[in-house]
């Protein structure tokens, strides 16, 4: 059965370790840690953190960066020394997501529409710092996986499984009000990249918003939850912002809802 937790963005700006004690007073056992500042990845920050996490009984599953905007620009240029520098910045990023208990990384990669890589060596390029990612991740016991973003190239289909076909050991998060802003829904991107997806970002939507608390609009989590049983995926973070709810009570509520959802979904 897919797990449900939440993502500790859910509840930006409230620092990170206050964060984790919502999600544990919501009943939550599982989350996605969005670092916010450079110091969360210290050691002295990560071990006040793990403490906490124990006493509250909770499991990280994935680290989200908030270096996430950027990463077109740091990883992805014709500037080779910036490149290998992200990718040293990014493996102490892996380094300090195991330390955690973190089982995957989650990526934006490059803007929809930015300079970019040089068009006569971009897909060669992309592709081999892609498989470094992937390396660096593996060496410190991560799967490192591309969100699909409606503001970056991971929009797209295309590009997704161009990466999907030359990347094999690239995993996917598939984010559901990220498919509806980019004009698809999450099947389009399920089809395309599904037997890769480890992590789900789950929220709902309606005709009048994007990004609503699971159970507020019209997603039918017991298909998408179906689909990814059968998928292999098997787990999915509650994503949704601080604005999207007046009382943390109604967050308890999505997660009532979605474990209901999950084990439908395991019937289907």
């Amino acid at each position: 059965m897919v797990q449900i937790g939440i993502s500790t963005a859910s509840f930006y700006p409230k620092e990170l370790e206050h964060g984790i004690e919502y999600a544990a007073q919501l009943g939550y056992r599982r989350v996605e840690l969005f670092i916010n500042s450079e110091s969360e990845y210290g050691v002295p920050f990560r071990r006040m953190l793990k403490q906490k996490l124990r006493e509250l009984g909770l499991a990280v599953v994935s680290v989200h960066p908030f270096t996430s905007a950027m990463e077109g620009h740091l990883l992805f240029s014709d500037y080779a020394r910036r490149t290998r520098d992200a990718l040293d910045q990014y493996t102490r990023y892996f380094e300090a997501a195991a330390d955690l208990g973190a089982k995957y990384f989650t990526f934006h990669g490059e803007l929809l529409r930015s300079r970019g890589l040089p068009p006569a060596r971009a897909d060669e390029q992309r592709f081999e710092t892609y498989h470094k990612l992937c390396e660096r991740a593996s060496a410190c016991g991560i799967a490192f996986t591309q969100e699909n973003v409606s503001w970056c190239k991971s929009s797209d289909l295309a590009f997704l499984r161009a990466l999907y076909d030359h990347v094999p050991e690239l995993r996917f998060t598939l984010d559901i009000k990220q498919a509806r802003r980019a004009g698809l829904d999450w099947s389009d991107y399920a089809d395309a990249v599904g037997d890769r997806t480890v992590n789900l970002h789950i929220s709902d939507y309606d005709t009048q918003s994007d990004c609503l608390l699971p159970g507020q609009g019209k997603v039918d989590f017991s298909a998408l939850f179906g689909r990814m049983e059968a998928l292999g995926c098997g787990s999915a973070m509650v994503e949704v912002y601080s604005d999207d709810y007046t009382r943390l009570a109604e967050l308890e509520q999505s997660r009532l809802f979605l474990q209901s959802a999950a084990q439908r979904g395991l019937l289907k």
